[in-house]
């Protein structure tokens, strides 16, 4: 062979070459990427959420089957401790996996953490977290939002309320009577029935959270043990040994008070300031009835009880300041602006109970009035108001521990509980910051994420994130919301949100990282539908060519890069897609300008939001995907 048709040959052997690597780096530079490795739809207990009660599994939903080796998914505390658990579960074909726990888990975050291959045979690491509640959502159970247990659930605790006054407020008074007026004729004692009525109150109160949670939880442990504590009351005060009955029924306002809001919210703190509350309206009131009583017994006799009452006085005049002065530091801590206090059902609650609270310090006056100008056999008029007026403040009391609080119940351990209700989730990139916010009622929460690896798998801390939320809500004026921590890169605050669209103006950045801002329109009250992700799916798989223009930015402070267009089938595209199989998220439905509908929903394991906009025959006119490293917006045209 001559050297001029050995040239010719390597010629046209390089060409070729050429040609194959310009159709390579065509097809690599139009495609849409493939997931980079299968996403995790679902996961219970939920990512980044706290439950009520100890979970007894841990399972993780993938959009896609994997495989996993026997302790592929391993759960850790929050000091990094192994949790014991059991090897994976397999199930759905490798779709779902199923870990159980070997051991009660205390409150606390736990960390879980996953490696599986992928279906191409890429081996993934990831990791999400949440936490077991001491708080008041998780003792709670579900109380709260389950509206036909919600009467019940306050009757229990009025019942349980007033069982305290009966036993400690009876125990006082009793002395005081026997101190001041030991010629009087004693009433029956209420402590007993009393006690009786605590237990089956606190019993009561237990079996609707093992029926609301499936499960007895710290909650039921905490009823079980005032349950108990108000029996052992009944049988020590039934035989007459008054001086050991100190020792239950302080254990059972311990529980109380560990069980309330403040106490699962700030701790021991907390709680101390919840116990001294209780203690002190518990015997307000108890001491006040029993001396009411023992004037009605002695009524037309010669027992001077005004000498008991102006005892009394002087011991209420004590409980009143510290009634006041503990209520005040529970208003401070619990409701963080003032427009929670007229924006929430709890906070107009509270505002109730100040009222009333009012209203008996005036009685109360006019009663210490009236003894001071007379020594009068009976009880003073005003003192019988003040008792019953001092009964309906009890019952406002059992409405506020039944209803959530405006600040977030969780901040203590991190992360809060799932929002109920329908939820608007929502997404962007602010800079290199990944931001979703949901919108729940009463309720705005956003989560920060950075792209690093390390954060999310807990090798490395996430940054101090700085964050400034205002909300525009329909003819209301704008107003910064109180956000306050729930967890790493988690934030929560009280938004009183109105008929119609409104919006959130975020400002975030962290040390070493581009932050900027980011503009939620929200379109209150959402509309939720389950059977629309399914008629998206059938309207995509039945285009054989659909031309998608993208863009994908990892920045939004940086110039945004230059459009890439890619013609793909159907099929191909799902296939790309975190909602291209099911399990479907919840997804809120709008209308769309000119026609069809906006769909929003999140995917919560993963962080991803996304934004969809369809037309009459549900095929995707243009989708916005928020995920923690980037950003993509594309647009949808299908050829004729």
């Amino acid at each position: 062979m001559s050297t001029a048709v050995r040239l010719s040959m390597l010629a046209s052997v390089r060409r070729v070459a050429l040609v194959a690597c310009a159709v390579g780096l065509l097809a690599f530079g139009t495609a849409l990427p493939a997931s980079a490795h299968p996403t995790l739809l679902t996961t219970s207990p939920e990512a980044g959420y706290s439950v009520g009660s100890a979970p007894h599994q841990v399972t993780l939903v993938f959009d896609e089957p994997v495989s996993v080796e026997p302790r592929g998914v391993r759960i850790e505390d929050g000091d990094r401790k192994p949790v014991r658990s059991s090897e994976v579960i397999r199930e759905q074909g490798g779709r779902r996996l199923v870990v159980n726990l070997l051991e009660d888990l205390p409150a606390g975050r736990y960390v879980v953490r996953w490696q599986v291959t992928a279906q191409d045979g890429d081996v993934v690491d990831a990791g999400f977290d949440f936490a077991v509640a001491t708080t008041a959502a998780g003792l709670r159970g579900r109380e709260t939002v389950a509206a036909p247990a919600f009467g019940l659930v306050t009757v229990l605790r009025w019942l349980f309320f007033l069982s305290l006054v009966g036993v400690l407020g009876g125990l006082v008074g009793e002395r005081i009577a026997r101190r001041n007026v030991p010629e009087a004729a004693r009433p029956r004692s209420l402590v007993v029935p009393a006690a009786v009525a605590g237990s089956l109150a606190a019993a009561g109160l237990l079996a609707q959270v093992v029926v609301a949670t499936d499960g007895v939880g710290r909650a039921g442990y905490v009823l079980g043990v005032e349950s108990l504590g108000f029996a052992v009351v009944a049988v020590l005060a039934r035989r007459s040994r008054t001086w050991l009955v100190v020792w239950p029924v302080l254990a059972v306002v311990a529980a109380e008070s560990l069980r309330n809001h403040l106490g699962t919210q700030r701790g021991v703190a907390g709680a101390l300031v919840v116990a001294v509350h209780l203690l002190s309206i518990s015997v307000w009131l108890g001491a006040l009835i029993h001396l009411l009583r023992v004037a009605h017994t002695n009524r037309g006799g010669n027992a001077r009880v005004g000498s008991a009452f102006r005892a009394y006085s002087r011991l209420a005049l004590w409980l009143f300041g510290l009634v006041v002065a503990t209520g005040t530091v529970a208003t401070l801590l619990l409701v963080p602006s003032f427009g929670a206090l007229t924006g929430t059902a709890y906070g107009r609650t509270l505002l109730v109970k100040l009222a009333l609270v009012a209203v008996v310090a005036v009685l109360a006056w006019f009663a210490r009035r009236r003894l001071s100008a007379t020594s009068a056999s009976s009880a003073p008029r005003p003192a019988r108001a003040e008792a019953t007026t001092l009964v309906a403040v009890l019952a406002a009391t059992a409405v506020l521990v039944s209803l959530p609080t405006p600040a977030p119940a969780t901040s203590d351990i991190g992360y809060p509980a799932p929002a109920s209700g329908p939820v608007i989730r929502l997404g962007t990139l602010a800079g290199q910051i990944a931001v979703g916010i949901a919108a729940s009622e009463n309720q705005l929460e956003v989560r920060l994420r950075v792209p690093d690896d390390g954060v999310q798998l807990g090798d490395s801390q996430p940054p101090q994130y700085r964050v400034a939320a205002r909300v525009n809500t329909p003819g209301a004026p704008a107003g910064t919301v109180a956000l306050r921590p729930c967890g790493p890169g988690c934030f929560v605050g009280p938004v009183a949100w109105r008929p119609g669209t409104g919006y959130v103006d975020l400002r975030v950045d962290a040390p070493g990282w581009h932050g900027g801002a980011a503009v939620f329109p929200i379109h209150w009250a959402p509309v939720v539908a389950s059977n629309v992700l399914p008629r998206v799916r059938a309207a995509m798989l039945a285009q054989s060519s659909i031309r998608v223009v993208e863009t994908v930015t990892s920045d939004t402070s940086q110039a945004a890069p230059k459009p890439q267009t890619v013609t793909v089938g159907g099929d191909e595209f799902l296939d790309s897609e975190p909602y291209g199989s099911p399990p479907d998220p919840e997804v809120v439905v709008g209308a769309r300008p000119g026609g069809g509908s906006v769909l929003t929903f999140g995917l919560p394991a993963e962080g991803i939001q996304v934004k969809l906009e369809v037309d009459a025959s549900y095929r995707i006119i243009a989708e916005t995907l928020a995920a923690p490293k980037h950003l993509t917006k594309r647009t949808f045209t299908y050829p004729r």
